[in-house]
């Protein structure tokens, strides 16, 4: 009924005053035999038939609180205020309203504006008592906000930063702490689908939609994981009835926006966007993008081209690079990598995942032992976790040398070259390690595999690459043979 409030509000006159006395009368006889969503129903169309009766918008503020719909409630109370500017018992149940949702600032604006009007009225000692109330109130409260707000701020941060299992632990205390601090629950149900955990991402939104109905960041939610998981149709279903929803907050507006935008809804995201933009609000850097999709798929052209060449589409093209260490989705990648992928892929994550060298590295790579049963992989991972938390490594000799080995060779070739699209070192180093290959000389098998990265590119001199590492260019020339025999079985 929230939603209708806003549109009943600015209906014209009423037609029929009679309509409006049958529909209040229906709605204190409801509300006299309990029938309190009856007594809503007709209670509003009474309100939307007389705009102009107080009382009757004084019955429906006060039902409306009974029936736990508060911020409606203060709808209407501000309208009474408005329809009759000596109701100052409007100004008490605002603030009585607004300290039952710890409002508190606001409570007290309202109450104190009530005893500035009222000295000796009907409320006074109640909202004199009601101020005292708030005052202990918000000293009880402000340490406990001030701890929900760091938790939830650093949580975000860690988010921003691809901090993803840090994120976790945080948001896991949080909501221990916090069991109805809902934008926690969203917040871990993003961060367990980044680690591939879906199915407690879904798990999570559908507590918060149990718990807290209608919660719109969830809902949204709901929508992104469905279509990033490949649900598309799903997420697309999902979305239709929040075509007809417009938030009141200019961030959430945005978020549904975007959402419904990623879905296909491009008609109503286009909408909202514009309407947005209107009014000054430019959200994130990827506003004008999404604007200019929004206006491309819905055949504006022109205006979708002005938009991609805009000044602030130009200042998002300019922005420096960052550091993708702290790329967000780059660390998800990885992540869901190491739990998707086969054993010669999950060799290549985990060694560039320990380049990383940080505390979520470390967690990264605990979870090798849940993802496969190949104790090659799984002895890499702990060579690789011993190494990052600096402490000696008791397994397979082999699996020591092959990491000595690529660690020799990562010298002689650029990051840029490892991780480009086109490169193979990591792949042929991860091929011969489950294939067996002993690496008996460190030195030797690191020449072999620098060499044979850049034999495919720059044709690395033998003797050069022999003389780099120091050993016989026999030993080296028998070392290439022996990996490319062995890559061939692979």
């Amino acid at each position: 009924m929230e939603a209708n409030y806003e549109a009943v509000m600015t209906l014209p006159e009423p037609e029929s005053p009679l309509a409006a006395e049958l529909h209040y009368y229906r709605g204190r006889r409801a509300l006299r035999e309990g029938r309190l969503d009856e007594a809503t129903f007709f209670m509003a169309e009474a309100t939307a038939a007389a705009t102009h009766r107080v009382d009757y918008h004084k019955q429906y503020a006060e039902l409306l609180f009974e029936v736990g719909e508060v911020y409606h409630a203060n709808d209407v109370w501000k309208r009474v205020l408005e329809l009759d500017e000596t109701a100052t018992e409007a100004l008490y149940h605002l603030a009585s309203n607004c300290a039952y949702i710890s409002q508190y600032e606001e409570a007290a604006a309202y109450a104190s504006e009530y005893l500035a009007r009222e000295t000796r009225g009907q409320y006074t000692e109640a909202v004199q008592s009601l101020l005292e109330l708030i005052e202990l109130e918000q000293e009880f409260e402000d340490d406990e906000e001030d701890e929900l707000i760091s938790w939830h701020s650093e949580a975000q941060r860690q988010i921003d930063k691809g901090r993803l299992f840090a994120a976790k632990g945080t948001l896991e205390r949080l909501i221990e702490h916090y069991p109805e601090f809902w934008p926690g629950y969203n917040n871990l149900a993003i961060v367990n689908f980044y680690l591939g955990n879906d199915e407690a991402a879904f798990q999570t939104l559908e507590y918060v939609l149990d718990e807290n109905p209608g919660n719109l960041h969830a809902l949204l939610n709901t929508i992104l994981l469905l279509h990033e998981a490949g649900q598309s149709e799903a997420a697309l279903q999902l979305s239709s009835p929040l075509t007809r929803v417009r938030p009141l907050q200019f961030d959430l507006r945005y978020k549904l926006a975007t959402t419904l935008a990623l879905v296909g809804q491009y008609d109503r995201a286009y909408e909202e966007l514009r309407l947005l933009k209107e009014r000054g609000f430019h959200g994130d850097s990827l506003f004008g993008h999404w604007l200019s999709v929004s206006a491309y798929k819905t055949g504006r052209l022109e205006e979708a081209a002005s938009y991609l060449n805009s000044e602030e589409m130009k200042q998002i093209e300019d922005k420096q690079a960052f550091d993708i260490r702290e790329n967000l989705e780059f660390r998800s990648a990885l992540v869901q990598g190491l739990r998707q992928e086969d054993d010669v892929a999950r060799v290549e994550i985990i060694r560039i995942i320990s380049n990383l060298a940080d505390d979520e590295a470390f967690e990264a790579l605990a979870l090798t032992n849940k993802v496969t049963e190949n104790e090659t992989v799984r002895a890499f991972a702990e060579k690789c976790r011993a190494v990052l938390c600096d402490q000696p490594f008791t397994g397979d000799v082999k699996i020591h040398r092959a990491y000595e080995a690529l660690l020799l060779a990562e010298e002689q070739v650029s990051e840029a070259e490892r991780m480009s699209l086109e490169g193979d070192f990591y792949e042929r180093f991860a091929k011969l390690l489950l294939s067996q290959e002993g690496f008996e000389d460190v030195s030797a098998s690191a020449a072999a595999l620098v060499w044979m990265f850049y034999a495919k590119r720059d044709a690395l001199i033998l003797e050069d690459c022999a003389q780099a590492f120091m050993v016989p260019v026999e030993t080296l020339t028998e070392t290439i043979r022996a990996f490319k025999r062995t890559l061939e079985q692979a």
